[in-house]
């Protein structure tokens, strides 16, 4: 089975690498592929043949620095597997989205997606502090030159603003892994059981893991560089960013949060305030949206804030909300953004108050957008029904107030979700662009198919990710 995870960790790197190197269009979109899927094949496999124990299994090490205890090393458990598996998925989807696009150099774009999924793979399956911030480092290059060299608009502007932020604050990660270094004598994440600090330093250093994730979620205030990154970036990007890199963020609090439980019942509250005041603000944002991707954008933005605040909640059920809501919104942020490059190809504009009247013209894309509205809407049966009401069991737990916030900002994101249905697929056309709106077919159909099956599955089945994983949230004691 070591085997196995090293294949799966590596595909990505010696694709990106082949491709590079080779230079040939029709080898490049072969290598893309197969690479993706080797990654995603082998950790459903490893997913499907966990041990019912605790800690990291299939572990790959290799000795680094000897004198700071620090290895080359990854592992896979019951935590980080979903989110690996979900990154895999992504990039399938993102490679086959950005072939179905004129993309000039093709084969530098596809070698920079397959980068960057082997490092956001790296990041999430890192078994040390110090490997953890690396990978977290290296995802930068690659995702800046895809949205500098690939985006539209001003997109050297966006990129420079998404690496700002995210460079900026990844001071705090660092700081946050050298006071564990130099509290506990090592980098690995169960030192992070043998803090011996007071409460004042420990907060201190709580936050400052903090703003370094919360930057990547991103949680309002720190989201000023998410609008242009993901409007003017290339489609696939958006989805790859909105569905994977986001949850870099949600995936680090989710590794540390468990033991800093004094801190939260101090100034928990607090950042879970904030989360939900993340939550609504950007759910009104969404409301007011005619453009749909930016539409889209601002919902993304929306949910990932109620996801921390159920993580903050300091509750089993808040923690594992968190883990089965960030892949729940993983897929349907891909299908949403994957419909509105959709409409853009085939309409050549995002504005939705110009289409209309598409309920009986294109039935198999009116069935999937529906079932993914009801799901991001949270009917009962579907994906995002079981991950919020543990969100929301979990925040009204840890406050009541703070639970009735967060059924405010459910309530917008269903008005949000309703209108935007509504203004696509039922009012009266604003104008000819609905007559260029054609159905969904071919590879199209599978991926919506593929999306559809997930979010029903994971809506009757949610134990698939967290039934397993309920242990490693035992720090708490809540």
């Amino acid at each position: 089975m070591m085997e196995l995870l090293s294949l799966a960790i590596i595909s990505p790197l010696l694709g990106g690498l082949l491709i590079f190197l080779i230079k040939d269009r029709r080898f490049s979109k072969f290598i893309s592929y197969l690479s993706s899927l080797i990654s995603l094949i082998a950790f459903f496999v490893l997913f499907l043949n966990f041990e019912k124990t605790g800690g990291f299994q299939h572990v790959i090490s290799l000795e680094w620095i000897p004198a700071w205890r620090v290895n080359i090393e990854f592992g896979l458990d019951k935590f980080n597997a979903p989110f690996a598996i979900l990154t895999s998925l992504i990039s399938i989807v993102a490679i086959h989205l950005s072939l179905r696009t004129a993309i000039e150099r093709v084969e530098n774009y596809l070698s920079l997606i397959l980068l960057l999924q082997f490092t956001v793979i790296g990041f999430y399956l890192s078994t040390n502090l110090f490997l953890f911030f690396i990978f977290y480092e290296a995802m930068l290059p690659p995702a800046f030159f895809l949205i500098y060299r690939w985006g539209t608009g001003d997109s050297y502007r966006a990129a420079f603003k998404f690496l700002i932020y995210t460079f900026a604050f990844s001071i705090f990660l660092f700081i946050g892994i050298i006071g564990v270094f130099m509290a506990a004598g090592s980098f690995s994440f169960e030192s992070l059981k043998e803090l011996n600090l007071s409460l004042q330093d420990k907060t201190l250093l709580y936050l400052a893991f903090f703003l370094a994730f919360a930057v990547k979620i991103p949680i309002v205030p720190l989201h000023g560089w998410l609008r242009d990154a993901y409007y003017l970036s290339p489609t696939p990007i958006t989805i790859f960013m909105s569905a994977v890199m986001g949850k870099m963020g949600i995936y680090g609090l989710l590794r540390v949060t468990p033991y800093f439980s004094d801190v939260l019942l101090e100034i928990g509250w607090a950042i879970i305030l904030l989360c939900l005041i993340s939550f609504i603000y950007a759910a009104f944002l969404a409301l007011n949206q005619r453009d749909m991707k930016l539409l889209f954008s601002y919902m993304s933005l929306s949910h990932v804030g109620i996801i921390t605040a159920g993580l903050l909640s300091g509750t089993l059920q808040g923690l594992n909300g968190s883990l089965l809501q960030s892949i729940n919104h993983g897929v349907l942020a891909a299908s949403f953004f994957y419909l509105a490059e959709i409409f853009k190809r085939q309409t050549k504009s995002y504005d939705m108050d110009r289409l209309g009247a598409l309920s009986k013209r294109v039935p198999v894309l009116v069935f999937f957008t529906f079932a993914f509205v009801m799901a991001m809407g949270g009917f009962p049966g579907l994906s995002y029904f079981n991950g919020e009401i543990l969100l929301l069991s979990g925040i009204f737990r840890h406050s009541v107030i703070l639970g009735f916030l967060a059924i405010i900002g459910v309530a917008i994101g269903v008005v949000y979700l309703c209108y935007f249905f509504y203004r696509v697929f039922l009012k009266k056309p604003g104008s000819d662009m609905s007559l260029l709106v054609r159905d969904v077919r071919g590879f199209e159909f599978v991926i919506f198919s593929v999306f559809f099956i997930i979010t029903l599955y994971l809506g009757l089945n949610p134990s698939f990710v967290i039934g397993q994983v309920e242990n490693i949230f035992t720090y708490y004691g809540r």
